[in-house]
């Protein structure tokens, strides 16, 4: 018996997860409803299964402070939205499987598996999203620390939280920001939003990747 514990601070997802999981067999479901990405002491767990709003530096340091809790624990992300460079860097910090919300539950029961096995999983939409290297997107003249402010922006952030996010001070925040929107042709914060929700909308739903 797999014994798997669904974390996320949202319930609706977190129950949600647990259902389609509930029909496996060889699986032992335990939902839990918090914020925190870390093992539950109380809990007899083999996988983690972490329901996550978006890519952020805090999520990456969460799932460290995990791994170097407890190692042995497999965890699983499910995440809406998040740049081939940040599942890179994702995967880096411990985590076993990523899959996006618009993955099958049969990609979910694999992606438990394959963590129990200790082996990397990526859903069919993230796969193509990572190997496809010419991907004809605006957001390739950008750099990794340009990218990453992108999504923190899009992600509802305002300047302070970014500077808060990632140690550094809001006016080189600021000086990236308008850098972003020189390179992406945009005057507003609204604009990026719109863009990045195109940008994940194409990468995650087209077909003819």
């Amino acid at each position: 018996m797999i014994n798997v514990s669904i974390y996320g601070e949202h319930t609706l997802l977190v129950e949600a997860v647990s259902r389609l999981l509930q029909g496996e067999s060889e699986l032992n479901i335990n939902p839990v409803s918090i914020k925190s990405f870390s093992p539950n002491s109380q809990l007899k767990q083999d996988v983690l299964v972490y329901c996550a709003k978006g890519y952020s530096n805090s999520l990456v340091k969460d799932i460290k402070k995990s791994h170097s809790i407890d190692s042995k624990i497999k965890k699983v992300l499910i995440i809406s939205m998040a740049h081939k460079h940040f599942l890179k860097k994702l995967l880096n910090a411990g985590i076993n499987s990523i899959l996006s919300y618009k993955s099958s539950p049969d990609e979910l029961i694999q992606a438990v598996k394959c963590a129990t096995l200790d082996q990397q999983f990526l859903s069919s939409d993230l796969s193509k999203m990572v190997i496809k290297s010419k991907y004809p997107s605006s957001f390739n003249t950008l750099s990794q620390r340009e990218l990453e402010i992108t999504y923190l922006l899009a992600n509802g952030m305002n300047i302070k939280c970014v500077s808060s996010e990632l140690d550094i001070s809001p006016k080189t925040v600021n000086t990236y920001r308008y850098r972003i929107f020189d390179k992406l042709a945009i005057n507003r914060n609204v604009d990026l939003f719109k863009k990045v929700s195109e940008e994940a909308a194409y990468m995650l739903n087209t077909k003819n990747q």
